[in-house]
């Protein structure tokens, strides 16, 4: 492109004003040619706008022998601004004083630029590129000489601070002690064999034989981030409830609490550990395995019967001092059906393989019968469902048709449980669905915004201070989902990605002109769009001006 002076002019109480703007000339996907302005000229005296002029005509060369003129360059500087805007107004900036300066200005870059990035760089791609970017401006980083190795000292100087960081944003961030709290965990998969922390466990992410690690996100009711905590790849899930709960209890100084689990997590064995006197004040949302579900119906003494089961509402139940609260869904029926009978299906292709074997006389003896049959016979959780009689050369097998349609008319029916007594079945299964805003967490962290991986550290500390990094930088997406939510695209009322957002944010830029040996600088005008964002954001051109311009 080939930048260049427009003039403008414009009429206000009967005065005409003038004013220039450097730009390039393109034209828009409807073909219209349009000059898009990249830096002002306001306050320059006439002959300098001329030599401005000239030299950009002329390829640096002013007509002025007095003075020579060079646009240097146009630094996108939106996006960058208004992250650091979200992550001022969390606490973010403040909670960072704790490590050194250059630290703080390092880690505060890795976190921004895991924010506005569509595609974040690695932290040796970052080190290359973040001399004279926006980015640098907006750290405080532009006078800084950074080495590569400081991009991996600051992750050692975080790690300890964690717990002081995350203590003063929950306090500046929930000065009335929220009481509800949802929890998750996931995995996520490891490049390199050095990682202590790495280890073959449950594989969320498909990737056959890559080991992992395990993350651990503790969130307020809103779904905002309020704790990290990275586990050894073979964790399971509900072994890291009770831990969890006691680092809260310690970490916040939090009395009182809901923690919000799903069936995997608090399973029947911690909520009995919940029991306990020490956690009299920790009550718990969550829902109930199948299995669970499933012997408590058989239980003719337990309250949750087949007689209750309803389509059409709610139907909650209390059975000693706890509540179930039972809820259906038409899709979750439609999966249960199908799940069920593919695992009969299987389970019958065993029973059929070993019926074959033993008419064909391949399999007579009865030990052996039995050798084979129970080794995979219960493999699906369908044993139940089939009567088997097998002896010395002789096997049979029966479905029990049933006990298998019993079962089907449990099909599409979701069993939430609590101890608290005075909720209603709707907060009930309001609070246990609001999980899906971890999982949303994880996606953004994983897959579409912050992408965490891959994971190329082996140090365990520095492995869990770039989880936690990647938990501020969701802090501030999540800010930014808040807070930027009513932008929409001019041609109708459809909402655009975030990531949109940042790409029209990154229009206002600071642009850099050298006359003669002084260097000055001007904010881009900002286009309708950009302008829409900003006063969302409760930012102003002048005001980032007015933060990080020079002169």
């Amino acid at each position: 492109m080939k930048y260049r002076v427009q003039q403008f002019k414009k009429t206000q109480h009967g005065k005409i004003y003038h004013y220039s703007w450097i730009g390039y000339s393109y034209r828009t996907a409807k073909g219209t040619p349009t000059f898009k302005r990249v830096a002002s000229l306001a306050g320059l005296p006439p002959e300098a706008v001329k030599a401005i002029s000239n030299s950009l005509s002329s390829n640096g060369e002013s007509s002025d022998t007095n003075l020579k003129v060079e646009f240097l360059s146009a630094i996108p500087l939106g996006a960058e601004a208004v992250a650091h805007h979200f992550a001022d107004e969390l606490g973010i900036l403040d909670a960072l004083a704790c490590l050194p300066e250059r630290d703080r200005k390092v880690v505060l870059a890795l976190i921004l630029d895991r924010v506005v990035e569509a595609f974040p760089h690695s932290r040796k791609s970052l080190f290359e590129n973040l001399p004279g970017s926006g980015l640098s401006r907006v750290c405080g980083l532009d006078d800084e000489d950074i080495k590569l190795e400081q991009m991996y000292y600051a992750l050692d100087h975080l790690f300890p601070c964690q717990d002081t960081i995350e203590h003063y944003l929950f306090k500046r961030n929930h000065p009335n002690q929220s009481r509800m709290f949802l929890y998750d965990i996931t995995s996520s998969y490891f490049e390199g064999n050095a990682c202590p922390l790495e280890a073959f466990g449950y594989n969320r992410d498909h990737k056959q034989g890559k080991k992992q690690i395990v993350i651990g996100m503790l969130t307020d009711q809103a779904g905002c981030p309020v704790s990290v905590e990275v586990f050894e790849g073979n964790t399971s899930d509900q072994s890291t409830v009770m831990d969890r709960i006691d680092s809260m209890r310690k970490k916040f100084g939090i009395e009182e609490m809901v923690f919000i689990g799903d069936r995997g997590m608090l399973t029947r064995a911690r909520r009995n550990d919940l029991t306990a006197r020490e956690y009299e004040k920790i009550k718990y949302i969550t829902a109930l395995s199948r299995d669970e579900f499933t012997r408590f119906v058989e239980d003719d003494d337990h309250p949750l019967q087949l007689s209750l089961f309803d389509r059409t509402r709610l139907v909650q139940v209390s059975h000693d001092g706890i509540n179930y609260v039972l809820s259906y869904n038409p899709e979750l029926e439609e999966r249960n059906c199908a799940d069920r009978d593919r695992m009969l299906e299987k389970t019958e292709a065993v029973l059929k393989g070993i019926e074959a074997s033993v008419q064909k006389g391949r399999l007579r003896q009865e030990k052996l019968i039995a050798k084979r049959l129970f080794s995979k016979f219960d493999k699906w959780k369908c044993a139940r469902f089939f009567d088997v009689d097998y002896g010395e050369g002789r096997f049979s097998y029966r479905r029990k048709d049933e006990l298998i349609e019993s079962y089907r008319a449990m099909d599409g029916f979701y069993v939430f449980t609590t101890d608290i007594l005075d909720i209603s079945a709707e907060q009930t299964r309001d609070e246990y669905r609001g999980l899906q805003q971890v999982e949303q967490t994880f996606r953004t962290m994983k897959t579409t915004d912050i992408f965490m991986r891959p994971i190329r550290l082996w140090n365990p500390e520095r492995v869990k201070a770039h989880i936690f990094v990647c938990m501020l930088a969701y802090m501030i997406i999540w800010k930014a989902r808040h807070k930027l939510a009513e932008f929409t695209e001019p041609q109708g009322d459809l909402r655009v990605s975030l990531q949109t957002a940042w790409s029209k944010l990154g229009e206002l830029q600071i642009g850099k002109i050298k006359l003669g040996d002084e260097v000055h600088e001007q904010l881009s005008q900002p286009e309708a769009q950009c302008r829409q964002l900003l006063k969302l954001a409760g930012l102003s051109a002048s005001a980032i001006s007015k933060s990080f311009l020079r002169g």
